[in-house]
């Protein structure tokens, strides 16, 4: 039962992300956000197919590349606060990589697609292609700091 559930929410999330990021590739950029965090901080884990992940390891990097190149102050402030990390240990037979957001700016893009695509459109279709082949889940856990 729970790995029919799993199953569909990664399902749903991967039609979201692919919609979502065929907006981008097309132009057709919605107002707002795909992708905001709420909390204080947050852990996002994606599961990308083993055989895809070195694939991935370039997303990962153009992701970072755009972050650190863009004009915004805020997506400078986001990437001071991304740490991302690959797991050595298989989940459901998948690589795992690990997002640790700490602050999340409040408001902001997360969206590996549209962040890509900020900096550098040209290349953004062949970086959601790749992330899209790979793709394998997705979940996001919101915190806050206790007192």
């Amino acid at each position: 039962m729970f790995r029919r559930l799993q199953v569909f929410v990664s399902g749903v999330a991967l039609a979201g992300f692919t919609l979502a990021g065929a907006a981008v590739v097309s132009g057709q950029e919605p107002a707002k956000p795909v992708l905001t965090l709420e909390g204080d901080s947050a852990v996002i884990i994606l599961l990308i197919k083993p055989e895809k992940a070195t694939d991935f390891e370039t997303v990962i990097a153009k992701y970072k590349d755009a972050f650190a190149k863009s004009d915004s102050a805020k997506r400078k402030e986001q990437l001071a606060g991304l740490k991302i990390f690959k797991s050595p240990a298989a989940m459901g037979g998948n690589t795992a990589f690990i997002f640790s957001v700490d602050p999340i700016v409040k408001g902001e893009e997360y969206d590996i697609t549209r962040i890509i695509h900020e900096v550098f459109p040209s290349e953004s279709t062949a970086m959601f292609n790749i992330y899209k082949e790979g793709f394998a889940g997705r979940q996001i856990i919101p915190l806050n700091r206790l007192p």
